[in-house]
């Protein structure tokens, strides 16, 4: 089997993988870990990963993928374990789920952020009886 850029070519044929299926791979698997931000505040939610994908770079040269994650993470937790456990996830599951060579996983942690407080008061729903 021989790999050029983000080809994938065999006995069987040609197997493309574009940058962005590499980037979702990424966000997902950011969005993993625990203590990891996926958004910001104000933010509606995401699906899983699709907050992560802007903060997501690749880069593809021959058999080597490099990634760079920019995150922000939640006060309480390790920040270098935190970042240790995004570069070992992203890593490993792009790999399994791609078959290309991952040769480094940068970590830019941005931001420390606070736990956002509970709301005061829970909303009560009115459930109706069947």
């Amino acid at each position: 089997m021989i790999q050029k850029d983000n080809d994938i070519i065999s006995e069987k044929g040609r197997v493309s993988i574009a940058k962005d299926v590499v980037v979702s791979i990424a966000a997902i698997a950011v969005t993993d870990i625990e203590g990891v931000v996926h958004s910001r505040r104000g933010d509606k939610p995401f699906r899983r990963g699709e907050g992560m994908k802007r903060q997501i770079d690749v880069q593809v040269e021959e058999e080597d993928v490099k990634i760079n994650v920019r995150a922000m993470v939640m006060q309480g937790f390790p920040v270098h374990k935190v970042a240790k456990e995004v570069q070992t996830h992203v890593k490993t599951q792009v790999e399994k789920m791609t078959g290309l060579t991952v040769s480094g996983v940068n970590v830019d942690i941005q931001r420390l952020v606070k736990a956002e407080e509970p709301a005061a008061e829970p909303v009560k729903q009115e459930v109706e009886e069947l």
